[in-house]
C-alpha cells in the first residue's frame, strides 16, 4: 500500500477538484480501484487570499494554511501539496509550522524546465506571484529569463483569474470565452514582443484552461499536473 496524499485546496476550489483529478488521469498504469493512490482533498476556501496579502499587507495566510496541513496529517496523510502558486510565497515559512512534509510545486516546475533547450519562457500568473518574482528565482540558477506579461496585460490576466462574472474562480471548468480570449490575447502579445513559444501557467486557474484556437501554437508547462506526477511518484504508484 503506497503513502497518502494530503491536497489542501480551495484556494480556489475548482483548483483542488482539478488537482485529484489529475492524480487519476495520470495514473495511466492503473487497472482498478486498488491501482491508485490514496487521498485526503480538504478544501478550504476560509484560507485569507494570499494575492492580497502580499501586495497589500491584508491577513496573513500562513497560520490558516498551517492548521489546514496538521489536519491532514492528522487524518492520515503523509505528505501534503499547496494547489496554489500563490500561496508558495510563504512556503518556506509554512514548512517550518506544518507537521506534514510538502512537495514545492514551484520547485518541480523549475527542474522540469531547466531540462528543456530554452533560453526564455513566459510566465502567467497572478498580480502577486508575479511582484514576488517567484518563478524568477527558481529559474535563475538555470540561466533562463522568464518574460511576465506588461501592466496593461497583467490586468487581463487577473481578469480572466478573478473577474466575478468571467474569471475561472468563478466559472471553475467551465472557461468563459471571454476569459480565454484575454488569455490568447496577452500569449499573442508576448509571441511578437519577446517571441515566447514556451508559457508556464503559473496560477492554478489558468491549469483548467482548454489549449485550443491561437493557444494551439503554443507548449505550456502545468505546474498541476507536473505536482501529480510527483505526487504519484511519492506515494509509490509511478
Amino acid at each position: 500500500m503506497g503513502r497518502t496524499i494530503g491536497i489542501l485546496g480551495g484556494m480556489g476550489t475548482a483548483a483542488g477538484i482539478h488537482f485529484a483529478q489529475r492524480l487519476v488521469d495520470l495514473n495511466h498504469t492503473a487497472t482498478g480501484d486498488k491501482s491508485h493512490p490514496a487521498f485526503i482533498l480538504y478544501s478550504n476556501p476560509s484560507i485569507p487570499d494570499r494575492g492580497s496579502a502580499y501586495l497589500y499587507g491584508t491577513h496573513s495566510p500562513v497560520t490558516n494554511i498551517c492548521f489546514s496541513l496538521n489536519k491532514l496529517a492528522y487524518l492520515g496523510a503523509d505528505f501534503g501539496v499547496l494547489i496554489c502558486n500563490t500561496a508558495h510565497i510563504y512556503f518556506d515559512d509554512i514548512v517550518q509550522n506544518s507537521k506534514l512534509p510538502l512537495i514545492n510545486m514551484v520547485a518541480s516546475v523549475a527542474e522540469m524546465v531547466e531540462k528543456m533547450p530554452l533560453s526564455k519562457i513566459g510566465l502567467l500568473a497572478t498580480s502577486a506571484t508575479v511582484s514576488s518574482r517567484l518563478y524568477h528565482d527558481y529559474l535563475a540558477p538555470s540561466g533562463i529569463d522568464v518574460f511576465t506579461p506588461d501592466q496593461n496585460d497583467q490586468i487581463h490576466v487577473d481578469r480572466s483569474i478573478y473577474d466575478p462574472v468571467i474569471g475561472i474562480k468563478s466559472t471553475g471548468n467551465r472557461i468563459n470565452s471571454l476569459a480565454l480570449d484575454l488569455l490568447e490575447h496577452v500569449t499573442e502579445r508576448m509571441h511578437r514582443e519577446f517571441g515566447i513559444e514556451h508559457f508556464i501557467l503559473g496560477c492554478t486557474e489558468l491549469s483548467m484552461i482548454p489549449i485550443c484556437g491561437r493557444l494551439e501554437k503554443f507548449q505550456f508547462v502545468d505546474p498541476v499536473s507536473l505536482l501529480a506526477e510527483r505526487c504519484l511518484s511519492s506515494a509509490g504508484f509511478l
